[in-house]
């Protein structure tokens, strides 16, 4: 079995498909995935400098090829969120960094605010991952929940698995 070519292959591939149907009009969605893909690789430039991840069109389709499932998550967050900031953070906990602290206000019809720290498994510190856009708290659904002698640990980012209808 070959691996997809296009970033549309791939979404296809990983059974993400709504992510291009659904958007308006459908023929629009790549560029518009390509723009935002743009946005988070220089807000990673800004943010991290040379250690910049590259999230170019074909280091995607690439990694795709190598771990399906870890890109699926990701292009799900793609599908639903649109704050550069947060899908960087939510590539940067695909590439293996730790959620150290995360920081979250919420008061009704008010305000929203969260506020993440990754470190590295080392100990090297992005600088905090910011949002005030509730539509972003839908990413924490992707990050894995545990505890680890008896203490809370946020770990990892996981595709949602969707049940589909048995007929």
């Amino acid at each position: 079995m070959s691996s997809p070519s296009s970033l549309e292959a791939a979404i296809r591939d990983a059974g993400e498909s709504w992510i291009i149907d659904w958007f308006s009009p459908p023929s629009e969605a790549i560029n518009h995935l390509r723009q935002i893909l743009a946005e988070i690789n220089e807000l990673g430039r800004q943010r991290l400098g040379s250690g910049s991840p590259n999230l170019s069109e074909a280091s995607i389709v690439r990694e795709y090829g190598r771990n399906p499932q870890r890109i699926k998550g990701f292009f799900q967050a793609l599908g639903g969120t649109r704050t550069p900031e947060m899908l960087l953070m939510a590539w940067r906990i695909i590439q293996g960094m730790e959620i150290r602290d995360v920081q979250l206000s919420y008061r009704r019809r008010q305000s929203f605010s969260v506020r993440v720290v990754l470190e590295s498994p080392y100990g090297e510190e992005d600088p905090p991952y910011e949002s005030t856009n509730i539509q972003d708290f839908a990413l924490f659904r992707h990050i894995g929940i545990l505890e680890i002698d008896r203490g809370p640990v946020f770990d990892g980012f996981y595709p949602l698995r969707v049940r589909e209808k048995v007929t």
